[in-house]
């Protein structure tokens, strides 16, 4: 009814003679409840959930809403507005008493209201909707759309239910039993009689004792070396190339200020044992803190665990830098650029002490990252301001006595300056300690070992 239509009708109520003031809304409340009345009655369809559910093409409930616009006087908007809230109430109503999941209830909702767009749409422009052969234009799409994102849903849904059921039996340590149809269940059953058949067979000693997780490390790290072989072959050339261009960028600064010698040590080696030992250390820090949380590939092996993927990286890279180290010091040396360490073994265990230190830091990165996943960005800026304090460039005793304590907090300071007094027999540190390099190594370890036995659980296989 347009407004002029409304005009009119009330200057002819005014104009009567039993006119009152309040007696046209009156009346239209009492057509509006009529109305609502009449939507109700003609809105009357049971199973329109079931219809709605229904993984049929959406021509039933089409016919549904048809129905109710039928049985109702609908020559208005108004009216037939009537007649789709009737209908969604109703929907709403068998909703709550089939207590559905909010998918299956927001996808009735959603079919219902695309059904009633379309044939208001359609009514609108002037169709017959009531024809035997009516059926809107875009129906099949919108309703295709609709379903696919269902099924979508549905699909993510179940993938979050298996996956937080396979996360709560690996932190509970419980078998994880999947549901298996009738067929597949009959066949795990004679599956898993045949493996316990074989595993009867085999030393149980070697099956679950501790051989057989210690047993996977050297295949672990063969793996690791074949790994690195086959997609990162610039990172073992870069093994050697980085030290070098460390060691020349320190001698270089050196050689401009006309120092030739750092307290009874020439300046080659010198940077050479500071250059190699710190980007060995910065690479176990790297690469164990992501070999702890990465390589989830691999966890499904029998007896590999994210600890002994960090520690694998962690050994692999002191190997590939012990031979560095070798191959600079015997290279340097024929061409009298640097010298031959004074006490080998005691070099090398501090070499080793640096490289542990490096994967308890790794593996205690790699332990947060598995819940701070930023953790592994802020790193390289940890490593950047150790090395300013870890004795790489220089040694304390080269600082003025006051200055000394603001750089002989860090044990890697430390541990340098007591690689360097193995390394040459004219330097002896004054400054740096055994027993607190060692106090503050073991203390690291424990740290890095409790650190990932917390965020164990949360390293999921794939």
């Amino acid at each position: 009814m347009s407004n002029d239509e409304r005009i009119k009708k009330w200057r002819a109520r005014r104009q009567s003679g039993d006119y009152s003031i309040g007696a046209g809304s009156a009346e239209y409340v009492r057509a509006t409840a009529s109305q609502e009345r009449a939507a109700r009655d003609a809105c009357n369809v049971d199973g329109l959930l079931q219809v709605l559910l229904a993984a049929q093409p959406a021509s039933s409930p089409l016919r549904c809403v048809l129905d109710a616009l039928r049985a109702s006087a609908n020559e208005s908007i108004v009216e037939r507005r009537s007649v789709y809230e009737a209908l969604q109430c109703k929907l709403q109503l068998q909703t709550s008493r089939a207590a559905l999941s909010q998918e299956e209830a927001d996808f009735c909702s959603r079919r219902l209201r695309t059904i009633i767009r379309l044939v208001e749409m359609d009514l609108r422009a002037g169709l017959d909707v009531y024809a035997a052969s009516y059926r809107p234009e875009r129906l099949a799409t919108d309703d295709a759309r609709l379903t696919s994102a269902f099924d979508k849903r549905a699909q993510r849904r179940r993938e979050q239910e298996k996956q937080d059921a396979r996360r709560l039996a690996l932190q509970s340590d419980l078998p994880l039993l999947p549901q298996l149809v009738p067929q597949e269940a009959a066949d795990l059953s004679i599956l898993r009689a045949r493996v316990d058949l074989l595993h009867a067979k085999q030393n149980t000693r070697t099956l679950h004792g501790e051989r057989s997780r210690l047993s996977a490390l050297l295949p672990l790290l063969a793996l690791q070396l074949h790994t690195m072989h086959a997609e990162s072959r610039f990172a073992l050339i870069w093994a050697l190339l980085g030290p070098s261009v460390l060691l020349t960028l320190i001698s270089s600064l050196y050689f401009l200020t006309g120092t030739h010698f750092v307290l009874g040590m020439d300046v080659p080696t010198f940077s050479m044992t500071g250059a190699t030992t710190w980007i060995m250390f910065r690479q176990i820090i790297f690469r164990s803190s992501t070999g702890y949380v990465s390589a989830r590939g691999l966890l499904n092996l029998p007896g590999v665990t994210p600890l002994m993927c960090a520690l694998v990286q962690a050994a692999m890279f002191l190997c590939i830098y012990l031979f560095v180290f070798g191959l600079l010091i015997t290279v340097g040396h024929s061409f009298n650029l640097v010298s031959l360490p004074v006490h080998w073994p005691a070099f090398v265990l501090c070499v080793v002490a640096m490289a542990i230190g490096g994967a308890s830091m790794g593996v205690a990165f790699g332990a947060a990252a598995t819940r701070w996943h930023f953790i592994l960005r802020l790193a390289p800026v940890i490593e950047r301001f150790l090395e300013i304090f870890s004795s790489v460039f220089f040694v304390s005793e080269q600082l003025p006595a006051q200055y000394r304590p603001y750089f002989l907090w860090s044990p890697l300071a430390h541990g340098m300056q007591l690689l360097r007094s193995a390394y040459f027999g004219s330097y002896r540190s004054t400054d740096a300690s055994l027993s607190y390099f060692l106090t503050t190594l073991v203390f690291m370890v424990v740290i890095a070992l409790v650190a990932e036995r917390f965020a164990r659980s949360r390293v999921q296989p794939m």
